[in-house]
């Protein structure tokens, strides 16, 4: 686990159990594969930044976006964890 500070970051970033403070992401990759969660406080993403999910997180995005499915019936399970975003 890193403490990333006041930095500009470009490239390829691995996130998993990083703690990112007043950093930029310029153009930047960022993966998260699972692990312990990163923390990002007061950061930017500029144009180009992605983020790709590999591993754990990969299967477990996949897993929601097949029960958000609406052939599943299921979508409401999906809103219900995470209601910040229907607000």
């Amino acid at each position: 686990m890193a403490d990333i500070k006041d930095q500009t970051l470009t490239g390829r970033v691995d996130l998993d159990g990083n703690s990112y403070v007043n950093v930029v992401f310029d153009g930047a990759t960022l993966f998260y594969e699972g692990g312990k969660a990163p923390i990002f406080q007061n950061v930017t993403f500029n144009e180009g930044c992605s983020f790709t999910f590999q591993e754990q997180a990969g299967n477990t995005l996949a897993f929601l976006r097949s029960m958000a499915h609406p052939s599943t019936n299921m979508r409401f399970i999906v809103d219900g964890l995470m209601p910040e975003l229907n607000a």
